[in-house]
């Protein structure tokens, strides 16, 4: 066990070795978050009701996306296809740990990097917009908390197997820019997507996408009854199962 503490210290370490770096990344998010709930303040001013959502429940939501994006969408292992078509995976391959468990610590030490700074920019929000959140019942923040962390594995998962690009090609940059603008939109991290047609709703649930935080948010907001909390939990099991079986 004690490797895997000095693994995440050393990961630790290593995440703040370029510390401008991860400034501009965090005042980028911080940025995002701002002129969300600028632009949404904005709407709400003349309107009661737009999308379906009041503006406390839509302040909620982008809050609840800023702290998903940095626990569940943001990852360590956006690089990996670089690292697996230059070779330095051998590295890691040859050290007497597990690849897999090498990955995972590398990704807590970032999600605790990310909730540090997380935590100071939620702070200076709520000093400025003052905003009013909904909070659900103890059970229904336990099931969020759950679907929260099995959202983080199921994103580890799929940044594994996008990874393995790295085999076939040494073009990684584009398609990693790609995909996380893809992840960003079918995840609701842009804008709910249940202000979207019906049809693309449906086609977006049928990838494993929205559950990367739109259904954990949408959960949080209690727009869902017992049935679909049911539902959706058995889904994003299935997705775990399915991609987990591939990665393995």
């Amino acid at each position: 066990m004690s490797k895997y503490i000095t693994l995440l210290k050393l990961s630790w370490q290593n995440g703040l070795v370029y510390r401008t770096s991860v400034i501009m990344w965090r005042f980028r998010q911080f940025l995002k978050t701002l002129m969300s709930l600028t632009v949404w303040t904005v709407i709400f001013a003349s309107n009661a009701n737009a999308f379906n959502y009041t503006q406390d429940s839509m302040i909620t939501y982008i809050f609840l996306v800023s702290f998903l994006q940095s626990m569940i969408i943001a990852s360590a292992l956006n690089g990996l296809a670089h690292r697996v078509y230059s070779g330095e995976i051998s590295n890691h391959l040859i050290k007497p740990i597990n690849i897999y468990a090498y990955f995972a610590v590398e990704e807590i030490a970032d999600k605790a990097k990310n909730v540090g700074f997380l935590l100071v920019e939620v702070l200076i929000l709520f000093l400025i917009f003052k905003p009013t959140i909904i909070l659900p019942s103890m059970f229904i923040f336990l099931v969020f908390l759950i679907w929260s962390l099995l959202g983080m594995i199921l994103n580890f998962i799929i940044s594994l197997l996008f990874g393995s690009f790295g085999f076939w090609s040494p073009d990684t940059w584009g398609p990693r820019f790609l995909f996380f603008m893809i992840i960003n939109f079918t995840a609701g991290s842009l804008f709910p997507l249940d202000i979207l047609p019906s049809v693309i709703q449906k086609v977006l649930y049928l990838t494993p996408f929205p559950y990367l935080s739109f259904v954990q948010i949408q959960l949080f907001l209690g727009k869902f009854n017992n049935q679909e909390v049911f539902t959706h939990s058995i889904v994003l099991l299935f997705w775990l199962g399915l991609l987990g079986s591939f990665a393995s």
